[in-house]
């Protein structure tokens, strides 16, 4: 046997464990990639139903996505902890060269991976300060299936859709509903009918106009535009003569109400329709006594206008928005509707051309609110009473509409507060009138074809990327980290460590460890070297039974082979045959 050849290393090469390092670091961030790939195929995408059969639809359901996010996270995890793990062994065959252990201290150091007790352990901390971060760090990446999953949320979102539908309008020209008729060729408007009537005063009693029913679902909205009457409200009086209030009695003046019906431009059609527009006055009283700053005269003229409508449903909730109201010309001016192309009157004529129907329409929903508006409040003075006198009495609903300001009034005591914004308050009760008309309610026929948003609240995939890569970054630099100082120490080693069986059976099997008192683990400490007993053979003895300078200087090992009766060899035997190259 050549004594001058250095006893080989019982551990394999240093090429395995590093290639385990690296590919086991590169395969977690290629299943990170994977997992970010996944997710964002996802992000945004409408939550499937969990009861998908198709695989497809499957993986796009909030329990596939799940577990296959979580699949996901348990193996980089895994990669992570085979990476570090196979570095964490590197660090621990260098310490147990480079200093001895207590036997406890190896069963920690070698235990702690998996094991968190071995954190306990004094002789861990003493020995090896520097490992436990390592290892700690093993025990982090688990972490990664906790939260790598968490950043595929669900979320409910409005998915909005554009559709053609027939919507419930009403066209004032196309019908003679809001009007009575009598057989008359010169003028044929008789009154306003008992559908306007209806619609008019529940609408102004209400306060608010009729709600509309949605033709589209229960989550949707459209946008309508329909000719309609409405106010244009201004202060002062266009005639001041039309409110004689004058007449009245003085002690109370001016009257808390007076109001009258006027043509702020002479009507086109003065055989049928006259008296469109509307003034009044209105005072306010504190115990019986007008203000003292005077009443607010106002005036108001009716309009043929265009109202631009935004119709919303959102489920049993609907509302209906004016984005506009595009005046045309005054109501008085409307064209004399039954007449020929040239305008002139058909005497005798029972056909009415769409003008007239616009025309006796509006004049009808006007002619039905005024009844509850025009006429005068005053103050009644007997020999021991005062009171507010309504006239006429059977008509004027005044205190019912939003005009009156019923939070701080209290009439019995003679105090009476009108709206702070009579102009605007006036030309509402039209525009809620004509909303109440438009719902469709009056003729279910009448329809016309819109484009419809359809809204559907979904439940949508909602990926947080950057949490994603937060989550594995930190375990990837983590694992990087430790991969580093496991490969310095992989090439300090000069073999290549796997923490397999035959590593610690050839790294145990000698006669010096035959004595050990293993009782006390605690107080046995134990080296990694090259053994004086064993030929120079790399193995856990005592300190002072391993050599302190080079191995080379190892006796040679073949006396002990011929008393123990082993056969004879060109080299001394080796534990490493055991896997190497057999026995």
């Amino acid at each position: 046997m050549n004594s001058n050849n250095p006893p080989r290393q019982v551990h394999g090469s240093h090429y395995y464990p590093l290639s385990k390092i690296l590919v086991a670091w590169l395969v977690a961030l290629g299943l990170a990639s994977g997992h970010h790939g996944f997710y964002a195929s996802l992000n945004s995408h409408v939550v499937e139903s969990d009861d998908s059969t198709s695989p497809s639809l499957l993986l796009h359901s909030q329990s596939g996505a799940s577990a296959v996010g979580t699949s996901f996270a348990f193996l980089v995890s895994a990669a992570l902890s085979v990476s570090a793990g196979t570095a964490f062994l590197q660090c621990a065959w260098k310490l147990v060269r480079q200093r001895a252990f207590t036997v406890s201290g190896l069963d920690a150091l070698w235990s702690s991976p998996h094991n968190v007790l071995a954190f306990f352990s004094f002789d861990f901390w003493r020995s090896a300060r520097g490992i436990v971060l390592i290892s700690a760090l093993a025990w982090a990446f688990p972490l990664v299936v906790t939260f790598a999953p968490g950043t595929l949320t669900v979320q409910s979102r409005s998915a909005a859709v554009p559709g053609a539908c027939k919507v419930p309008m009403f066209d004032f020209a196309s019908s003679a509903l809001l009007h009575d008729e009598q057989t008359s060729a010169s003028k044929p408007y008789f009154r306003p009918s008992s559908v306007a009537l209806e619609v008019v005063g529940s609408t102004l009693l209400a306060g608010q106009p009729a709600r509309p029913t949605s033709p589209c679902g229960s989550n949707c909205s459209y946008i309508l535009s329909a000719n309609a009457p409405s106010f244009l409200c201004s202060p002062g009086l266009h005639n001041s003569s039309s409110l004689n209030w004058t007449v009245l009695n003085p002690r109370f003046t001016p009257p808390p109400y007076y109001a009258a019906n006027i043509d702020v431009t002479p009507s086109v059609n003065e055989l049928e329709f006259v008296d469109w527009d509307f003034e009044a006055q209105f005072t306010d009283f504190a115990s019986w006594k007008p203000d003292p700053s005077g009443g607010t005269n106002l005036t108001c003229v009716a309009y043929n206008s265009t109202y631009h409508l935004n119709y919303t449903f959102i489920g049993s909730t609907a509302s209906v928005a004016i984005k506009d109201i595009t005046l045309h010309q005054p109501a008085s001016q409307l064209t004399n509707a039954t007449a020929d192309s040239d305008g002139r009157f058909l005497p005798n004529s029972t056909t009415h051309t769409a003008w007239y129907n616009a025309t006796a329409n509006y004049y009808g929903v006007f002619y039905s609110m005024y009844p509850y508006l025009v006429g005068n409040i005053t103050v009644f003075q007997s020999s021991n009473t005062v009171n507010f006198d309504y006239t006429p009495e059977s008509g004027l609903s005044l205190t019912e509409t939003t005009l009156f300001n019923a939070a701080a009034s209290s009439l019995g005591s003679g105090n009476l507060t009108w709206s702070s914004n009579l102009p605007r308050a006036m030309e509402s009760l039209m525009e809620n009138i004509t909303l109440s008309i438009l719902t469709g309610s009056l003729d279910a026929t009448q329809k016309t074809s819109t484009t419809c948003i359809f809204n559907d609240n979904l439940p949508h995939f909602a990926y947080n990327a950057r949490r994603l890569w937060l989550v594995y970054g930190l375990g990837l630099g983590a694992a990087l980290l430790c991969d580093i100082v496991g490969i310095v120490a992989l090439f300090q080693n000069s073999f290549g460590a796997t923490g397999g069986f035959s590593d610690f059976l050839a790294a145990t099997r000698n006669s010096e460890l035959n004595g050990l008192d293993l009782k006390q683990p605690q107080r046995i400490k134990l080296k990694y070297g090259s053994v004086r007993s064993e030929g120079g053979r790399y193995a856990f003895a005592r300190p002072e039974s391993l050599y302190d300078g080079n191995p080379e200087k190892a006796a040679p090992f073949s006396d002990r082979q011929k008393d123990s009766g082993t056969p004879d060899t060109d080299e001394p035997f080796l534990p490493e045959r055991l896997y190497g190259h057999g026995r």
